[in-house]
């Protein structure tokens, strides 16, 4: 039987030449913020946030906007199905189901940012609706709110404003479009983080996720389509497929934050989400990565695949199956990674190294192997 693939619901492969064609064409803009004295950092050109000189001392501002994605319908179906047939406690509950949807928006944009070094200090969100009145319910207006505020508790960050407009016509009907912008600080400027200095014999490290965060959810989505009991699905823990799923994501940047204060030589981070797995390929050197140990992903991950179906390969190119941010270092800074990652209550796993060769990520373990394209 064919397994399930995220490419038939959204196809990267049709995207990411437009995304390579704006990288191209922009690249005249570059140079137009010259002229006052600012400049954008070459060598950040591509990477998950963009790195600008201002050229008044020995810092970078960085900058990133990230979309949420469809993580909201998940909250949106749930609380539909509790008003219909009385599922739940009501509207507490709703409140409780937004919760997360603030977090999980801000993770898209602050991870970015935290990739190259970045510690964010500013976010803004846009929410975009189909009608004026999808805000009007208190409730759920409440726990979106919960979750930006709580977001920026956990970076540290202030949300200063943002924007809310009706699309009507454009924004699907009894839905959301989440998007935001975030600003960070490279100080000092050698924190910049490109994968530049990346070499053979370092060792990969990933920190563990919160769950599925939001990459690969509309591939989760078309999953519980097919279930009788869609997002009320009891999983073997007890909890509801739908709880599970709207686990808030993990936001990184108190971890990144950490790793530069143990004095960590950093090579190369990189947040896992679109493309999966390949992310940790994402420098276009000669280098294999070779993952040796996986962890166990979380029990939503291994009852989606079973209920695709969804094979290894396909997976691991699509969510990040228990591991939401990789680090790549020397051997022996395994214990400053350790360290920054206690403080912040996540797991680090030694995933496997970096070794000379064709550039490609070798997942032994499941005998896959991901080539760029």
């Amino acid at each position: 039987m064919q397994g399930m693939k995220y490419s038939d619901i959204v196809d990267y492969d049709k995207l990411d030449p437009f995304k390579e064609e704006c990288i191209r064409r922009f690249k005249s803009t570059l140079t137009l913020p010259n002229r006052l004295g600012i400049s954008i950092v070459p060598e950040s050109i591509g990477l998950t946030a963009v790195a600008i000189d201002l050229g008044l001392g020995d810092f970078y501002i960085a900058f990133g906007i990230e979309g949420l994605g469809t993580k909201n319908k998940i909250a949106e179906a749930m609380a539909a199905e509790i008003e219909r047939v009385g599922k739940g406690s009501g509207k507490l509950e709703e409140r409780a189901l937004f919760s997360g949807i603030g977090r999980d928006e801000m993770a898209c944009s602050l991870n970015d940012l935290s990739a190259i070094g970045a510690i964010p200090f500013v976010f803004e969100p846009i929410i975009a609706t189909s009608s004026s009145d999808y805000l009007t319910n208190k409730e759920r207006a409440a726990g979106i709110i919960d979750g930006f505020e709580r977001g920026a508790q956990i970076a540290q960050g202030a949300i200063p404003g943002g924007e809310t407009s009706t699309l009507v016509g454009v924004v699907y009907p009894y839905t959301i479009d989440v998007a935001g912008a975030s600003i960070g600080l490279i100080r000092p400027r050698e924190r910049l983080t490109t994968g530049s200095r990346l070499t053979d014999g370092l060792t990969i490290y990933g920190i563990s996720s919160s769950g599925i965060m939001a990459n690969g959810v509309s591939l989760a989505r078309r999953i519980v389509e097919k279930l009788k009991e869609r997002y009320f699905t009891k999983l073997p823990s007890g909890r509801t497929l739908g709880e599970a799923l709207l686990t808030p994501a993990t936001i990184y940047s108190p971890f990144v934050e950490a790793l530069f204060e143990e004095q960590t030589d950093v090579r190369f981070m990189q947040p896992i989400t679109g493309h999966g797995w390949t992310k940790i390929m994402r420098t276009k050197m000669p280098l294999r990565y070779v993952i040796e140990k996986l962890p166990e992903p979380q029990e939503e991950f291994k009852f989606l695949q079973e209920h695709g179906p969804v094979d290894d390969i396909e997976a691991y190119h699509t969510w990040n199956m228990g591991v939401g941010f990789v680090v790549v270092a020397r051997p022996s800074d395994f214990i400053h990674i350790k360290e920054a990652a206690g403080r912040c209550g996540h797991r680090v796993y030694e995933l496997g190294h970096v070794e000379k060769g064709e550039r490609e990520v070798v997942i032994a373990q499941k005998n896959i192997t991901y080539k760029p394209k």
